[in-house]
Parts: C-alpha cells; structure tokens; sequence
C-alpha cells in the first residue's frame, strides 16, 4: 500500500492552536502547578519505567488522569511542531502494517485516521529529553522512532483532527484502533498504565541505542 497524500497543512495548525488554548486554560485553573507539585514530590516514582527502552521491559509506570490529552500534554506524546511526518522515513515494515490498520479502521468502522509523527531524529529526541524527565526519559536512539518503527496518530472528523477522549466518539476510536493495531503485530501505548492512546510500535530486540540500525531500519 502507498502512503496517503499530505493532508493540509493548516489541519496541523489547528490542533496546534488547540494544544495551546487547552494549555493555557489548564494554567488558569491552576492544573499545570498542581502536576508539577505533584511530580516533584512523587520523584521518578511517578515515571518508573520508559516504554521504549526495551522489547523486554514491561510497562510500569502510572501517571495519566481522566483527561488523557492532559497526560499526552504532560508527557510529551503530541509534539505537533517540528515533527516529521514523512512516511519515506520509516521503515517499510512498519509503513506497511501502519497503514493495514488505518485501512481497516477507515473501511470497517469509519474512522480516517492521520499520522502525527512518525520518524524522529536524534536531535530532536535529545531536546525531547533536555526538557526534563517530565517530557521524555529516551534520550537519543532509545525510542523506536529513531528507528522509523513507531507513530502518532489521531482521527480527522469534519475536517478536523480529533485528539481528546473525552470525545466518546474518539475514545471508542482509540480502544478499537489498539485492537486493530495489535492484530498488526504492533504494540499499543494505550496498554501502557501511563497511556499513549496514539502510539503505536514495532519493536526489534537488540536494536535501540544502536545508530547502526536506525540507519538501516530506516533505509528498508
């Protein structure tokens, strides 16, 4: 299957604006010091365990709320500035069953569906990591997207790319976009305790903190 066509530019610009506005409306609430406090209390206790360290590390870490756009604001997960979203990147694997199961989420139950990032380089995944560990504890070559093995995504509805699950309409999108995933032989970051619902990854053992592979990977 062939990568989509980009979709236009300003549906990015959107969420972009929206991300902000979501943000700013969380620091008059006083959402954002309260985390903060939170986290510095709780330490590293609170991010025990990076997803993307290892094929074998089991997930162990539990820091999200109800309103996991909170959570992905927080963590880091939805980097809409900067980001890369060209598909000629990845790898072909990953390019291949990414797009099965937007295939499948689009013709069996009406979801479209677009990438938020997909490659990552180092560069950036190191000024990921300088924000602090709030942000991001990988630091370069230790997330699969370096490797051209994993990806954001969300859904476009009227136009319009749709990220928060206290839309009931998305978070039924996410729970069956994971299971479509998984049957892909990809892994879901909404099984995680500290969810990436959009998240998904095919992990390669012996791969991560390798630059030698990442050149490879993302060559096939």
């Amino acid at each position: 299957m062939s990568p989509p066509p980009p979709p236009p530019e300003d549906l990015f610009e959107q969420l972009d604006a929206e991300i902000a506005s979501y943000r700013a409306e969380q620091v008059d609430i006083g959402y954002w010091s309260n985390t903060n406090s939170t986290m510095s209390q709780s330490g590293s206790s609170l991010l025990r365990a990076e997803p993307n360290m290892d094929i074998q590390t089991m997930d162990d870490t539990a820091a999200y709320s109800d309103d996991i756009l909170s959570s992905h604001l927080i963590n880091g997960h939805i980097n809409i500035k900067n980001a890369d979203r060209n598909w000629k990147k990845m790898n072909s694997d990953f390019v291949q069953r990414l797009l099965t199961v937007y295939k499948v989420m689009s013709e069996q139950y009406g979801y479209d569906m677009v990438l938020l990032e997909g490659y990552r380089s180092p560069a950036r995944q190191a000024r990921l990591l300088k924000k602090g560990s709030h942000v991001t504890k990988a630091g370069s070559y230790k997330s699969y997207h370096q490797f051209g093995l994993a990806g954001d995504s969300a859904f476009i509805r009227n136009g319009k790319i749709v990220i928060s699950e206290k839309d009931p309409w998305a978070m039924q999108g996410y729970r069956l976009y994971g299971e479509v995933a998984k049957s892909a032989g990809l892994v879901w970051g909404g099984d995680w305790k500290m969810m990436d619902l959009g998240h998904v990854e095919l992990r390669k053992k012996g791969v991560l903190g390798r630059p030698d592979m990442a050149e490879i990977l993302t060559r096939q």
